[in-house]
């Protein structure tokens, strides 16, 4: 019996009866705990994920260990450029981490790739996935070049507030700098300055907003 779980990959519908029992046969599940890298720098080419219950981020990094937070997976969302070592056309690599325990279901790199190459809807979906993301790595490289701290950090907040749909933030300050490419010294100088202004509220492990208004203005 076919898992029901496979059959949410968004090009399950345009295989036939034999690749879809071969790719039920072929994914495998995993899970990861908070914090814990999914796919690291120069790693091998993961495949492509699903992800079933919690929160990812996808970033880039630079030599000097600079971090951007591209975009962030939630329940049900997949990621393609975990396998972008079967495109050859995209020449840009992404590192994964878990930012909350989470599962995951995997599709191993040859079987997409094979799958890529046999099947044409395949083929545009993956590359059409891929190019829809390369505008967020633009976005995140003008955000170092071109913003502020204060300007990455606020709307870091403020993307954290609209994913989790809370104002109080379960996030810890190491994980705020390196999802914006800071130094925890100078993101915890800016949040302080924040809450002395009384627009954020710290506490042990997190933030609560108290002027969103305020704080778009700031971005």
């Amino acid at each position: 019996m076919i898992n029901p779980e496979v059959q949410n990959f968004p090009f399950w519908r345009h295989l036939d009866t034999a690749w879809q029992e071969r790719l039920d046969a072929s994914v495998r599940r995993a899970d990861y705990a908070a914090g814990q890298e999914v796919r690291g720098n120069g790693s091998e080419c993961l495949g492509v994920l699903m992800l079933l219950s919690g929160r990812m981020r996808v970033y880039i990094s630079a030599e000097d260990g600079r971090e951007a937070t591209i975009y962030r997976l939630g329940q049900g969302e997949i990621c393609v450029l975990s396998a972008s070592c079967t495109m050859p056309d995209i020449h840009y690599d992404v590192q994964i981490q878990a930012m909350e325990d989470s599962s995951a279901l995997i599709l191993p790199t040859p079987v997409f790739a094979r799958l890529i190459r046999e099947n044409i809807y395949v083929e545009n979906y993956a590359y059409r996935s891929a190019t829809e993301h390369f505008s967020d790595i633009i976005q995140a490289i003008e955000q170092l070049l071109f913003q502020t701290l204060e300007q990455r950090l606020v709307s870091f907040l403020l993307d954290e507030a609209a994913s989790q749909n809370s104002d109080e933030l379960h996030v810890t300050q190491e994980q705020t700098a390196r999802a914006i490419g800071s130094a925890r010294e100078a993101v915890t100088r800016a949040l302080k300055k924040l809450s002395q202004e009384g627009l954020i509220r710290l506490f042990r492990g997190g933030v609560e907003l108290l002027d969103r208004k305020e704080l778009y203005s700031r971005v």
